[in-house]
């Protein structure tokens, strides 16, 4: 991987080194490394910068590693535990391998794309399947998507392949009307990267990858029209936005390269950047905690921030420019929370971290139904990650035979567990389930299977 690539690349390089090692091979499922691309936008397994990340070697060991570390053994607070659930509505959806929901943030819809669609509009009130916009191809080189940018003002964000049927297929950022199904503008993506940063919607317009790597262009979000673009080297950036303000978070590309990590923020008419801190070493982007980026680091000789080993939380407040850094047990990657930081840990278990100060405050074991592949008992299936309730203050887990589990969002405790009946299918290690909190109700997808459930919770205290 030349110094030039940026990180974005790397999923479709590591699907190419998997399948030159094992192409079809009794070793190893032939299709591993499309889901092990696939799991890594899922689970937003953190990327290792720069030409150091020496892929002729990397081990499947740590392609699946989870993130930090299992239960810490703190008991379970004293709670009742509901088992009362209304299922409002189950729809199976057409098609096959969804990658990504999201709920609407204008309309009362669910948004899917998959292998077979570049999006589908779903009534959340009835689970109707309202439309579907078919992919133009679909024979399943196209990259999956860990995320969908969203709605605004009318109009659907979503991903398509560039060139459909080609051997690279490329992507594009499309904008869809919701109300005619119409393609309002589309923009090429510098590479086929279809995870949360790759376009961001902030107040004015979308912040997404140019065509050229290392840039990023700011496109108006009616018209697709280029409202200004920004540039920079030797870096690998990933994109956020606090307050509708764009931000990069920049980490060095190589050994190289200075060993420094920036936070820019960009101005929203202009682009005009200001560097807000800069901090020592490589850095992965974690998350947005209030006003602070989150940021985190390795911190014992790691190579690959995949790697085992405790790790270092950066904080930077983007008002004042402030840094606070806190030594953590293993680098705290999820959901960021109101304050905190969810990760998975080993073995379906989940763990709570300070977004403030790293401090792991809960670890519970999530008591989720987790099976192996017979074929390769290396690979495992994932619980979702956590959907959040802050009315409530619940955090929400599925895994993929539909079980769900929702913890206090403050003590861990286990408070609700549902299920969803859904269709036998074969176990698929590596993949993720979704899960979205839509009001106080849960919006879930397996498979291709979509449901809307309500949790009835105990009362607290």
């Amino acid at each position: 991987m030349s110094a030039d690539q940026n990180a974005d690349q790397l999923d479709r390089v590591v699907r190419d080194v998997l399948h030159a090692w094992a192409p079809n091979g009794p070793s190893a499922p032939e299709d591993i490394a499309d889901r092990i691309v696939r799991r890594r936008r899922r689970q937003n397994l953190v990327r290792v910068t720069g030409a150091a990340l020496g892929l002729a070697g990397i081990s499947l060991g740590a392609a699946l590693a989870t993130g930090a570390g299992g239960d810490n053994g703190t008991p379970s607070p004293a709670a009742r535990v509901s088992k009362q659930s209304k299922l409002l509505w189950q729809t199976t959806l057409p098609g096959k391998s969804w990658d990504a929901c999201i709920t609407g943030a204008d309309t009362s819809d669910v948004y899917c794309r998959g292998m077979e669609h570049d999006s589908i509009g779903v009534d959340a009130r009835t689970g109707k399947v309202e439309w579907q916009l078919k992919a133009k191809d679909a024979n399943g080189n196209s990259a999956p998507a860990g995320s969908m940018p969203g709605d605004r003002d009318g109009a659907l964000y979503t991903y398509a392949d560039h060139a459909p049927g080609a051997p690279r297929t490329g992507t594009d950022l499309v904008a869809l009307d919701i109300d005619s199904r119409r393609v309002l503008w589309k923009h090429e993506l510098a590479d086929d990267s279809r995870g949360r940063t790759s376009a961001v919607l902030f107040d004015g317009g979308i912040l997404a990858n140019a065509p050229t790597i290392k840039s990023v262009v700011a496109l108006d979000g009616a018209t697709g029209r280029t409202l200004w673009t920004y540039k920079w080297k030797k870096a690998d950036c990933d994109r956020a936005v606090i307050g509708g303000v764009p931000y990069l978070t920049c980490s060095p590309d190589s050994e190289k390269a200075p060993q420094q990590s920036t936070v820019v923020r960009l101005d929203p008419a202009t682009g005009t950047p200001r560097t807000v801190a800069t901090v020592e070493g490589p850095t992965t982007y974690i998350g947005t905690d209030g006003d602070a980026v989150l940021l985190g680091g390795m911190a014992g000789g790691q190579k690959y921030f995949s790697d085992p080993g405790p790790a270092t939380l950066t904080r930077v407040d983007t008002r004042s420019g402030s840094v606070t850094q806190h030594r953590v047990d293993g680098l705290p990657t999820g959901v960021v929370a109101d304050g905190l930081i969810l990760a998975a840990g080993s073995n379906g278990s989940a763990v709570a971290y300070s977004a403030d100060t790293g401090k792991r405050l809960w670890s519970r074991d999530l008591g989720l139904t987790l099976h192996k592949e017979p074929r390769n008992p290396t690979m495992q299936e994932l619980p979702s990650a956590a959907a959040v309730d802050l009315t409530s203050r619940m955090a929400y887990y599925l895994d993929p035979s539909g079980h769900l589990v929702g913890l206090d969002l403050d003590t861990g405790a286990v408070l609700w567990r549902g299920r969803v009946p859904l269709p036998k299918s074969p176990v698929q290690g590596g993949i993720s389930p979704e899960l979205m909190s839509y009001g106080h109700d849960l919006i879930g997808q397996v498979g291709g299977e979509l449901f809307r459930i309500k949790p009835q919770l105990p009362q607290r205290g």
